[in-house]
């Protein structure tokens, strides 16, 4: 095990992606599996009622995911504003 400096070759044969820290899985949830189980057996399920405040809910949890991802970027990796 050995620090790598900037102009190291070993460093520049690593690819970026390699380097970034790990990504959080999606959460699932019963109505996505469900769906793709039926998709995959070729049935449609029936429309369940799907209003304004689930949206609103996906939308914050969106908001939130993106949030704490970014949180837990920039306490791995440090602030860049150097």
């Amino acid at each position: 095990m050995r620090i790598l400096d900037d102009d190291d070759v070993l460093l520049s044969s690593i690819k970026p992606r390699d380097l970034e820290p790990p990504r959080e899985r999606p959460r699932t949830s019963v109505a996505t599996a469900q769906r793709l189980i039926a998709q995959g057996m070729g049935m449609k399920l029936p429309s369940t009622t799907f209003g304004s405040r689930e949206l609103r809910k996906q939308e914050e949890a969106r908001r939130n995911r993106i949030v704490s991802r970014q949180k837990k970027r920039d306490d791995a990796w440090g602030d860049d504003t150097n």
